[in-house]
């Protein structure tokens, strides 16, 4: 026996914006006397990053300095409407909420500063906190003055209001389930690669390497990005090869009792990790971006599948791929049991579990 290597990839698309009228994001901006801006959204953020990034599409929109937003998601009862963070929609669908607000209050901000200056609006553009003239910067106004002009000389309040929400998608073919809109707005693509070591003798799976490609539509904010592809990397790696959510022995009694006795991947289980970024813009997301909080860890999974196979030419097609089912696998291939067939455009890995045995009268009864 010995250790034998192998690599495999899989593919992905993930859709992102899914709604069916009921997942709504809102956001208002407002711009106090001192040019600083106040950001108020129900975006929850729980360590992706969605005030970080909604900031910076703020600052970014309206053309001042990251360092003047105040982001506010603080108390659901003073802030607008959103649905919540999941579905990879906290910069796809919230995000375009406030590029919208910001987008409001930009264009008061050029009125006011149009009245100040005596140009026209559209012919002055905000930059880095100063609303200037085109091809004339010497005439220019900051935006702080621009503020105090609005509220002690104007009698304004700059504010603005944004709300995304994707039209519902009716059911035109009852029978078939078609609708008359696409049900989400964009589509992600990703890809893993996944090396492995096999031990024949043992079954122990060792994943060596992942290099991952993400379709993000455009990066915002690129260490945020990474950081959310190598996490999810690492809980593909667990589903992979070690986290069992129902091991059965025969029965659930013998699971462990401790969440320390479920296994997730430590610092000596993790492979090496090359991430690749892909910006194709959406036309629905802000600046063009997709949502990539989710789909993070789909692809690893079954690339590892596809590697162990290259490796020891064999399919396990259960997660996790724990040694006790490569070593099955490996005992079923020594004594000539079943291997893939296809069967038109199903390729069947496991009769068992193949889509393809679903409804030709097999039943699945709890026990």
């Amino acid at each position: 026996m010995a250790i034998k290597t192998g690599r495999g990839f899989a593919a992905i698309e993930y859709p992102t914006g899914m709604n069916q009228n009921g997942d709504p994001s809102q956001a208002w901006i407002k711009v106090k006397p001192d040019g600083r801006i106040d950001v108020f959204a129900g975006t929850s953020d729980i360590g992706n990053g969605s005030k970080t990034i909604q900031s910076q599409i703020v600052a970014e929109t309206i053309g001042v300095p990251y360092e003047w937003i105040t982001y506010d998601n603080s108390n659901t009862d003073s802030s607008p409407v959103c649905t919540g963070t999941f579905a990879s929609r906290a910069t796809f669908v919230a995000g375009k909420a406030v590029e919208k607000a910001a987008e409001n209050v930009r264009q008061k901000i050029l009125e006011i500063a149009g009245k100040e200056l005596e140009i026209d609006p559209a012919d002055l553009e905000i930059i880095d906190g100063e609303v200037i003239a085109k091809g004339a910067p010497q005439k220019k106004i900051s935006v702080p003055d621009v503020a105090a002009a609005a509220t002690w000389g104007h009698g304004e309040l700059l504010t603005g209001t944004g709300a995304q929400l994707k039209p519902y998608a009716t059911i035109v073919e009852p029978e078939t389930g078609k609708v008359d809109l696409p049900p989400h707005s964009a589509i992600s693509y990703a890809s893993c690669a996944a090396e492995v070591e096999v031990d024949e003798e043992t079954g122990v799976v060792t994943v060596t390497r992942l290099w991952q490609c993400y379709d993000v539509g455009k990066s915002i904010n690129p260490t945020l990005v990474e950081g959310q592809i190598e996490g999810g990397a690492v809980q593909g790696l667990g589903l992979g090869i070690l986290e069992n959510c129902y091991p059965y022995y025969p029965s659930v009694e013998h699971r462990g009792g401790q969440f320390g006795a479920y296994l997730v991947p430590g610092m000596e289980d993790l492979p090496q990790i090359d991430t690749l970024i892909i910006e194709n813009p959406s036309a629905d997301g802000p600046f063009g971006a997709k949502g990539i909080g989710e789909m993070a860890n789909n692809a690893q999974p079954p690339a590892i599948a596809t590697a162990v196979f290259d490796a020891v030419g064999v399919w396990v097609t259960e997660l996790p791929i724990t040694p006790e089912r490569v070593l099955r696998a490996l005992h079923e291939k020594a004594v000539g049991g079943d291997a893939p067939k296809r069967d038109g455009k199903w390729v069947v890995f496991d009769a068992d579990l193949s889509v393809n045995a679903v409804g030709t009268g097999i039943t699945f009864e709890a026990t």
